[in-house]
């Protein structure tokens, strides 16, 4: 036993003595230094004035995104949106406003020098100041009483929301990029009208919680 141990040693010592000496002063490879701005994207909804060919529930935003060492990419977004729906009792609800939302979003892959192609998640603070009107509300004056029609007109409100996101952009040909996100959100806070609570958001959709939506963009590189 004794002696199959020593063949063994004497083996390792072998090998050791014919490996090449590691090199003391290693220097870490250092990975190019990307520059901070690396670019401006401006993109248009495709989907709102699509919607406007066929019915008068619209929107239309242009947003735009700064890309910044192709990590973080901060974005605005503004917008308008008319909205007219009828429910199924026969109310109508009408509106018109303009949106915003600022935010970042935060790539989970890239690829392209400047990150031309990419999948990210988001986070948005979208706010809407509004007017909108309330027609064909009815309601009885009491047991015996006749039903009353009423309207409210130019309501005044303001909400905040937030928005999460998850998307994709790819280059298409030279400059221009598709692009399509999903978004989940949720009402942070509303200041509803005077004497009702508005249906609808500008910017937001339906005034329930959470909202969900999918959208779709052609984004613009710009050339400096």
């Amino acid at each position: 036993m004794s002696s199959f141990i020593s063949k063994i040693l004497a083996a390792v010592c072998l090998i050791t003595l014919a490996l090449p000496a590691f090199p003391k002063n290693i220097k870490p490879v250092k990975k190019p230094d990307v520059p901070l701005y690396q670019g401006i994207q401006v993109g248009v909804e495709l989907g709102g004035p699509v919607c406007q060919l066929f019915s008068d529930n619209w929107s239309h935003s242009a947003k735009m995104d700064v890309n910044l060492k192709n990590k973080y990419f901060p974005t605005i977004e503004i917008g308008q949106a008319n909205i007219d729906k009828t429910g199924a009792t026969g109310i109508r609800f009408t509106s018109s406003g303009n949106f915003a939302k600022i935010g970042v979003l935060l790539p989970l892959a890239t690829y392209g020098d400047r990150a031309e192609n990419l999948f990210y998640i988001g986070l948005h603070y979208g706010f809407s100041s509004f007017n909108y009107n309330l027609d064909n509300l009815t309601y009885s004056g009491g047991y015996w009483g006749q039903p009353t029609v009423t309207s409210f007109a130019n309501e005044k409100a303001f909400a905040g929301w937030y928005d999460g996101e998850v998307g994709a952009r790819v280059k298409v040909f030279g400059p221009i990029s598709l692009g399509w996100s999903l978004h989940y959100r949720s009402t942070i806070h509303v200041s509803n009208g005077s004497h009702s609570v508005p249906a609808y958001i500008p910017g937001y959709g339906e005034n329930v919680q959470p909202n969900a939506a999918i959208c779709g963009h052609l984004y613009y590189r710009l050339p400096f």
